[in-house]
């Protein structure tokens, strides 16, 4: 029996793509890669796109194309005659084309020998064609899944077969692969990027922030299904923020097209295994036994990832659910079964104890409702989750324990404690240790009086009132590592911060015992901070080589964690970026000083942004933009600079804040920052020398030769030992000025063997103009060593000439210029003839750089001379 089969004309043609569709270039390429006589398989479950790829990949190509949607009811005849259909439809196979012939379905001939004579049709048309058969996993198995196979293997050389699919059709696809015969395209390469997502999103007509870009795409992890609902249901809601925030599988639209889409063919046993595991963002195979009961829960787990890319296997026999499809099926469980939903996390929260990952635990002790637990647990592990970094999850923790309870818990309210010390807030440190003084038992363990002495030391340095403590000579020998650790790094700190003992060789034992256990047990945030109070003491003795050392490897600790650039080490790229500053290096002083302030600020203690925007600000003036660098400063100082500790660390940043302005020609600011700094650490050396050097900024070499003098003879005690380098250069300059060439030559040659010994250069690059000249011809700064070559790098790479500043009469005339008074009447204003207005004028337009009262108002605002 011979006949035709009708098949529906939207069975055989190529599906439109929609008005908002979103081309992707990258994937069109990929596809177009496919060498001639390779299968395409494009492999991924339901909602990644693959019709939409498809379709816009045919309307790109020039090779004649023919396309079947499969259905579910497919069965040979039905399925080669849509096929013979498709190809019959081609521009240019009409009349005598020998698919004319094969397009008649004989049920008499065995369905393989029917196959091999489409494909000898196919042969002799002789032009390349293309055949697209989409939905290939709703073939039954049988007669039309073996004649699929035999079509794969038998494909004449000019067709090029695509095949779409969510699971991997049975086509021998493991000896094609090893023959080099298959190109395939698979969900991880389906997944939108971030750039692809704000592309789809525009061209769905919404105007998102970026970071609203961010969340989506992260929300759906590039699943284009997710992002279409999202999209459809942004454009109905009057609150996108609020949907963003909020958008998960629960969602209407999403829930929908889950159920619809992805779970409808699942047995209901499946179901209720996936709602159990869905309770957990990842998973091994024992959690999910322990969580399932069913003994073979990995293997189910491994079947359903082969079915699904929305469940992953992952290394180390660990698997992971898609978060829309988590957060679905995790609602719908708690929605209905709310008994078992907080059962079901008290079960993981023991089991990530006995696996050693308490972060874990506490997250599910939090949503088990099990109050006794989640007590349990912040006691036993929190202070291990702080030294680790994991701060949020002991703050998540620690909001869902009640009031009254964490009053009554001195464990609880000490663990609070620490994670207020981490945000700076001092009210609360000190409330969270009043909470544990007034529950304190008499008889309270060693481990607790030592963490409460923790937070104590730790509240000091940072700036809180010392208050009488209970727990003095707690004994560190017979705590957990953790409260070992975390003591030794508190008396560490708290010893050179503001107040403390200034025991330096005890602070640097201390950090030094509390680094050992840092790294034995894996307190990597801890290891980190204590690198990084290293660096800072070596900084405040002036050995830069240890800090930078220290710097730079609590750096590396923080990579080995993933956690470079972040707020961990934000203060070790705060003293490389100064470092890169005293060598002349502003360009790398400006990127490590970026590194920093990329991270979130609002996460970072005050001091330690502040010190980031001072050598951002000063690096930018030394590479010659002095005016952003000098505005930036300004600004940071105004934000706030918090507990600057230990004083050396206020003096390096005041006296680039003093530099600066100079620089800027901004006599005003920079004694400021004199100021500022005196009200801090007192009249130590640093305050005389940037009092001298704004001396000689006004010309008055003799008193900054004067002022300078007792830190020349060291008479004065100083915060930073390459202050006396700048004292001497001062003095340099100052001799030179007043021709004493010969006291001149003797305080420079002093100053280049100090520097060198130091290993800065920057203050000879700054020095005045005349010891600059000088300079020049002296060995050490010709030579070809060392501090020479790195003196010569900086002279090319440091803007060194300072603007020069106003006389306070013009800076009289000047804050009268934006008034649009006349000469003559800004000249009765002061009592003065108008001569010597216009001749302030004049010098001032000279100073500023200037043509115009204009153009000097607004060069004196960028110095900052004028509001």
């Amino acid at each position: 029996m011979t006949g035709v089969l009708r098949v529906p004309q939207s069975k055989i043609v190529v599906p439109p793509l929609p008005a908002d569709f979103s081309p992707r270039p990258a994937l069109l390429a990929y596809l177009s890669r496919a060498a001639p006589g390779q299968l395409v398989l494009v492999s991924a479950p339901a909602g990644y796109g693959k019709t939409l790829v498809l379709s816009d990949w045919v309307r790109h190509t020039d090779t004649a194309t023919a396309w079947v949607t499969v259905d579910g009811d497919d069965d040979s005849p039905r399925l080669w005659s849509a096929l013979l259909g498709a190809l019959d439809a081609l521009p240019g196979f009409a009349g005598e084309s020998p698919l004319r012939g094969a397009g008649r379905f004989d049920t008499h001939v065995g369905p393989g020998d029917f196959v091999d004579h489409v494909v000898e049709a196919i042969e002799a048309v002789g032009v390349p064609l293309r055949l697209v058969l989409d939905d290939v996993n709703l073939l039954a198995r049988g007669a039309p899944l073996r004649d699929l196979a035999r079509l794969v293997h038998r494909r004449p050389a000019n067709l090029q077969l695509v095949l779409a699919t969510r699971v991997d059709p049975a086509v021998s696809l493991s000896r094609l692969r090893l023959e080099g015969q298959v190109h395939e395209l698979r969900a991880d390469q389906l997944r939108f990027s971030l750039e692809d997502t704000g592309a789809m999103l525009r061209a769905a007509g919404l105007d998102l922030a970026p970071e609203q870009v961010d969340r989506l795409h992260d929300r759906t992890e590039g699943w284009a299904a997710g992002l279409r609902l999202a999209a459809i249901a942004l454009r109905r809601t009057d609150d996108p923020a609020r949907f963003i925030s909020d958008f998960s599988g629960d969602e209407r639209s999403m829930a929908d097209y889950l159920t619809g889409e992805l779970l409808a063919g699942f047995t209901p046993e499946t179901l209720e295994f996936l709602r159990a595991v869905s309770i957990c963002g990842q998973m091994s195979g024992g959690l999910a036994v322990r969580l399932t009961e069913h003994e073979d829960a990995a293997r189910m787990l491994d079947d359903l990832s082969r079915e699904t890319a929305l469940i992953e296997r992952q290394v180390s026999d660990t698997y992971r659910i898609h978060p829309l499809l988590r957060t679905y099926l995790a609602a719908v469980l708690e929605r209905h079964r709310p008994a078992l939903h907080r059962r079901l996390h008290a079960t993981a929260a023991r089991w990530w104890v006995d696996a050693g990952e308490p972060e874990h635990a506490l997250l599910h002790a939090g949503q088990s409702g099990d109050e006794a637990l989640l007590h349990a647990l912040l006691q036993r592990s929190g202070v291990v989750l702080l030294l680790r970094g994991q701060i949020g999850a002991v703050r998540a923790a620690l909001d869902l324990v009640r009031p009254e309870h964490r009053a009554a818990d001195p464990w609880i309210a000490l663990i609070a404690g620490l994670t207020h010390v981490d945000e700076r807030a001092l009210p609360a440190v000190s409330a969270a240790l009043s909470q544990a003084r007034g529950a304190w038992p008499t008889d309270a363990v060693p481990g607790l009086r030592l963490l409460r002495t923790s937070v104590e030391l730790l509240g000091r340095s940072v700036g809180l009132a010392a208050a009488e403590s209970a727990v003095a000579g707690a004994d560190p020998d017979t705590a957990a590592p953790e409260l070992r650790a975390l003591f030794h790094a508190s008396r560490g700190t708290a010893e050179f911060a503001p107040g403390g003992g200034g025991d330096v060789e005890l602070a640097e034992r201390d950090l030094d015992s509390s680094l050992r256990l840092a790294r034995t047990h894996g307190f990597g945030f801890l290891e980190v901070q204590v690198l990084c109070s290293v660096a800072l003491i070596a900084a405040a003795r002036c050995q830069y080589g240890q800090m930078v050392g220290a710097a730079e490897e609590a750096i590396r600790a923080a990579s080995r964690q993933g956690r470079h650039p972040s707020a961990w080490t934000a203060r070790a790229s705060a003293l490389l970026g100064y470092a890169d500053l005293l060598s002349g290096n502003p360009s790398s002083a400006r990127r490590w000083a970026a590194i920093g302030l990329d991270t979130d600020g609002d996460r970072l203690p005050r001091e330690t942004l502040y010190a980031l925007r001072v050598v951002h600000g000063a690096a930018r003036a030394d590479e010659g933009d002095r005016a952003a660098g000098f505005g930036e400063i300004q600004r940071a100082r105004a934000t706030g600079s918090g507990m600057l500790w230990p004083p050396p660390v206020p003096a390096a940043l005041a006296c680039l804040e003093h530099r600066v302005a100079l620089l800027h020609g901004n006599l005003s600011a920079a004694a400021e920052a004199v100021a500022w700094l005196e009200r801090r650490v007192g009249r130590v050396g640093e305050v005389i020398l940037m009092e001298a050097l704004g001396a000689l900024a006004a010309g008055r070499p003799e008193v900054a030769r004067t002022a300078v003098y007792p830190v020349v003879g060291e008479s004065l005690p100083v915060l930073l030992p390459h202050t006396i380098v700048e004292a001497l250069l001062v003095a340099a300059e100052a001799a030179l000025r007043l021709e004493d060439v010969p006291a001149g030559t003797v305080a420079l040659d002093r100053a280049l063997r100090l520097g060198q010994t130091l290993g800065v250069v920057r203050p000879f690059v700054l020095a005045g103009p005349r010891t600059r000249s000088l300079l020049g011809g002296r060995p050490a700064a010709r030579g070809t060593g060392p501090f020479a070559a790195r003196l010569a790098s900086a002279r090319q790479a440091v803007l060194a000439d300072a603007s020069a500043p106003l006389s306070e009469r013009e800076l009289t005339v000047l804050a009268l210029l934006p008034s649009l008074l006349s000469a003559g009447e800004i000249a009765v204003e002061l009592t003065v003839s108008v001569n010597t207005v216009k001749s302030h004028i004049r010098s001032i337009y000279t100073k500023l750089g200037a043509s115009s009262r204009r153009e000097a108002v607004q060069r004196a605002q960028e110095r900052g001379l004028l509001p």
